[in-house]
This record gives C-alpha cells, structure tokens and sequence, in this order.
C-alpha cells in the first residue's frame, strides 16, 4: 500500500495570496468606508428633519395653548427623544412651519442642508418710524431689515408722575422714589418731582451719593434705581414674549440717530457737534436720562439736553426724567402709527 502524499501551500504561493488579500482590501474598505458615511449622512438628515417636524407639533401646542404665535424656539416645550441636533438658524415662520440650517447632529456638520423653506419676512422699519405697542406710542431708533425679529424703540413721551411713583413702589417698602426726588422746593420727600407732570428721578445707586465725598457709588445702570422704575413699567406695558429687552437711551443709540458736522470755532481749530436728525429726540419741556457714565465718572452720566442738540453732562443727584427704551420682538402686537 502506497501512502500518498499530501502538498501544501509553497511559500511563493502564500506571498501571492496576501499580495491578492492586500489588493481586494485596498479596494474593498474604501468603498465599505463611503457606505458607512452616506449611511450616517442619511441617517443625520433624517434626525434633523425628526427635529423640524418635532419643532412645528411644538409650534402648533404653544398656538392651542396660548392663542397667539411664539417668537423664538426657547419659548416652546418640544418632544424629541432623536440623536441631539443643534442648528446655527431656527427660524419659526408665519405660516408656523420651521426653517433650520446649519445643523450638527452629535457635533458632526450636517453640510448644505436645511429643514423646511426660509419663508420669513419681519416687519421693516426705518429710524424715525412712529409705531404704537399696548396704547403707547414709540420711534423707531434701530431696525436692521425684514430678516431681523429685534426692533429697538423709544418711548415718544417720559414716564408721568404717577407711573414714577407707581412703579417705583411708593406707597410699599420697596419705595425707590422717595429717597431720591422731593417737590420743588419742599424737603418733603413724598413722590417723583412734578416737572411738567412727568416723573423725574435722581440716579442715585445709593442714598448717599449726592457729592463727590461719598464712596461706593456707582453710574452702573443695573445698580441704579431708574432701572427698578423702568423694569417695573415694562413688566405692566409689555407682554413677556415680546420684550427683549428694557432700558434707557445710550450714547450711541443717541449718535446714530444724528448727523456728524464738522466746523472751525473761534480759534480756528475744526471741531465736530452732533446734529439731530429727527426733533423728537429733545422737547423743551424736559431733559432725560441715558445710561452712559461721563467718562467711567462715578458720579457723571449724559443726558439729552432740553435746550440745545448736544449731549450733556450733569451730576447724578441732579433730578431728569425718564423716557424708556424698549427692544421688542416683532410680532402682530406693534402697529405703525396712522396720522
């Protein structure tokens, strides 16, 4: 009995089949490899439309719920259990449908796609605008254009004496009035000073700021009591999903509203004032305050002259009154004013 003999692989041959092995892997991985990312990329867009479709049912509860339309996406409680997206534009539009763009699912770019149509158009304004919000009228000092939600106003007349002592707590143990504005004339310190029946204050951030001896004083808005007065009446005027924003007139809210003008004084030397370019900005009936420190001064900050079209400089426990800004949403609640 012949016994047969078995062969095996020579080592010639198995260099061979890894050469081959190598080959179809070289081949084989990169087009397994832009499988697996389109597969991603598909399953991405499907979790940023998931996200838009879960936005616009939100859209649609926040309208069932509240009776009005919501201005921006923090407003709304939305129901989506998908990988988490992020979007650099989420845009709610009239017709209630959402635009995203821009989108990240898990930090991983999304590239040129968007959910839904850009659809949206504000409202326009132009610097100068007379609009009316709630029965009260305002100008238009800021408006970007259509694509913009945020418009900024000033209110066309100062707070009166009763809304100063309204809204800053006479009466209650948050009183911010009575310990900074007297009557004329009258060391009695009971309400707003009566000037013209508007309200002024002083801006005071502390009872004792009322020379330059006094320490720990501040012209920081936020610390000041104008801004208790201002809150407070905001908060009662307007409807929380459309303020952003409340406040008093800055330096360069007022310089955008003027012109530049350049002139030679009386020693020759050329020097620029700023002209006004809309006469609602001052009234001869009063002077109010903005909320811009003279110089990081402590104890000095502008206000808008009553007499003249130039930004002045006056002592914090001087007594001015005070005219609102308010920066609010767009929505159906602001109208232009109709003559």
């Amino acid at each position: 009995m012949t016994k047969r003999k078995e062969k095996g692989f020579t080592l010639l041959e198995l260099i061979a089949l890894l050469v081959i092995m190598s080959i179809l892997a070289l081949i084989v991985t990169p087009l397994v490899m832009n499988i697996i990312r389109k597969v991603r990329i598909s399953a991405d867009k499907r979790s940023v439309d998931a996200y838009g479709r879960s936005i616009e049912l939100a859209i649609a509860g926040y309208l069932l719920d509240n009776g009005k339309f919501p201005t921006e996406v923090s407003q709304l409680t939305i129901e989506y259990s998908g990988d988490i997206v992020t979007c650099e534009t989420t845009q709610i539009n009239p017709d209630s449908s959402v635009y995203l763009a821009g989108c990240k699912v898990k930090n991983r770019d999304v590239t040129d796609y968007t959910y839904g149509t850009d659809k949206k158009a504000f409202e326009a304004y132009s610097k100068g605008d007379e609009v009316t919000y709630n029965g009260e009228d305002y100008y238009v000092i800021k408006d970007s254009d259509s694509k913009n939600n945020v418009v900024t106003l000033l209110k066309a007349t100062p707070l009166t004496v009763d809304e100063v002592n309204l809204y800053g707590g006479v009466g209650t143990d948050n009183n911010h009035v009575n310990k900074y504005a007297n009557y004329p004339g009258s060391s009695e310190a009971g309400h707003a000073y009566n000037l013209n029946g508007y309200g002024a204050l002083r801006y005071y951030t502390r009872d004792d700021c009322w020379n330059y001896e006094s320490v720990n004083c501040s012209t920081d808005y936020n610390q000041s009591d104008i801004k208790y007065v201002v809150d407070n009446w905001a908060t009662d005027k307007i409807e929380n999903d459309t303020l952003k924003v409340a406040r008093l007139i800055t330096f360069n809210d007022y310089k955008s509203l003027c012109e530049e003008v350049y002139y030679v004084n009386a020693s020759g030397d050329e020097q620029m004032k700023l002209e006004p370019q809309y006469d609602w900005l001052h009234n001869s009936n009063y002077s109010y305050w903005t909320m811009t420190p003279y110089n990081d001064s402590n104890y000095d900050m502008y206000i808008i002259n009553k007499f003249s079209f130039y930004y002045n400089i006056v002592s914090v426990h001087d007594e001015f009154v005070v005219r609102p800004v308010v920066e609010l949403y767009k929505n159906d609640g602001i109208k232009r004013k109709t003559n």
